[in-house]
C-alpha cells in the first residue's frame, strides 16, 4: 500500500532564473495586507481542499496554516505574497524570511483550482524564492506529500533538490 512521504524541495536561490515565467494580463502577485488575512485564509484551503493528496493531514496543516496567516502577518519574519486576478485574490504564499527555519514556503503555493494550468502557480513560485532572495536569503525550501500535484509539476522547477523527511518540521519558534 502507498504511504505517502513528507519531501522538502531546496532552492538555491543564487541559481533562480533571473526572468519571470510569463503569465496572463491583469495578473498581479503582491504583498498581501493583514486586512486580507481572511480572504487569503479563504484562498489557502480552497486549495488544500481542491488536492485530494494532502488526505488525513489536512485538518492539522490547515489549522497551523491559518494560525500562522492570522497571527503571523503583523510579524516581521512572515509575510504572504498574493496572486491577484483583477480585484480576486487567487492565489497565495506564506513566507517565513528566517534563513534558519526549516521551510520558508510555509504554505506552499496555494492557487485556486480554476485557476490551475496557467501558469500562475508557477509564476507565484519564481516571486516568492525571488522574494526570499530579495530579503537576504541564499537557500529556501517547502515541505509537501509525494503524493500532491505541486511535488510533480511545480516544485521540481528552477533546479530545486529534494529529500525525504520522516514527519512535518515544526515552525512554533518562528512565527
Amino acid at each position: 500500500m502507498f504511504k505517502p512521504e513528507w519531501i522538502r524541495f531546496n532552492w538555491d536561490l543564487k541559481k533562480l532564473p533571473a526572468d519571470a515565467p510569463q503569465a496572463g494580463n491583469g495578473l498581479e502577485v503582491r504583498l498581501g495586507e493583514e486586512e486580507e488575512a481572511q480572504a487569503i485564509t479563504i484562498v489557502v484551503e480552497r486549495a488544500y481542499q481542491a488536492e485530494q493528496g494532502w488526505g488525513v493531514v489536512r485538518p492539522q496543516r490547515l489549522k497551523e496554516l491559518k494560525e500562522v496567516i492570522l497571527r503571523g502577518m503583523d510579524e516581521k519574519n512572515i509575510k504572504v505574497l498574493v496572486l491577484q486576478d483583477g480585484r480576486r485574490i487567487v492565489g497565495a504564499s506564506v513566507l517565513c524570511t528566517e534563513a534558519d527555519a526549516p521551510r520558508q514556503l510555509v504554505s506552499g503555493i496555494c492557487v485556486l483550482e480554476e485557476y490551475h494550468c496557467r501558469g500562475w502557480g508557477s509564476l507565484l513560485l519564481w516571486r516568492s524564492l525571488k522574494f526570499l532572495s530579495e530579503q537576504g536569503l541564499d537557500k529556501a525550501s517547502v515541505v509537501t506529500r509525494s503524493n500532491v500535484n505541486a511535488f510533480k509539476h511545480l516544485y521540481p522547477k528552477y533546479h530545486s533538490t529534494r529529500e525525504r523527511l520522516e514527519e512535518l518540521p515544526v515552525l512554533e519558534k518562528y512565527v
